[in-house]
């Protein structure tokens, strides 16, 4: 009996692990993806639509990520 609840034990907290790993990855990209994006917006002068469009759709793709990764089990907001 003791073996199986340590089993159980074990599994439980490496399934909490691996959510934690994946949300610390999924907050990194965010955060990388949105200081790049700030970068350009911050570089460019004119049109910053079309020079800064595809940093805003990766960060904007890296927020929701990490909002679906935070939907996994653990609450807070992206910023």
């Amino acid at each position: 009996m003791r073996k199986g609840a340590f089993v159980f034990v074990a599994l439980l907290l490496s399934s909490c692990s691996s959510h934690t790993t994946s949300l610390d990855s999924a907050r990194d990209q965010f955060l990388e993806a949105r200081a790049d994006y700030q970068a350009c917006m911050n570089a460019t002068t004119g049109d910053v639509t079309n020079n800064c469009e595809s940093k805003r759709m990766v960060m904007d793709a890296s927020e929701q990520a990490y909002r679906d990764a935070m939907g996994g089990g653990v609450s807070g907001s992206p910023r």
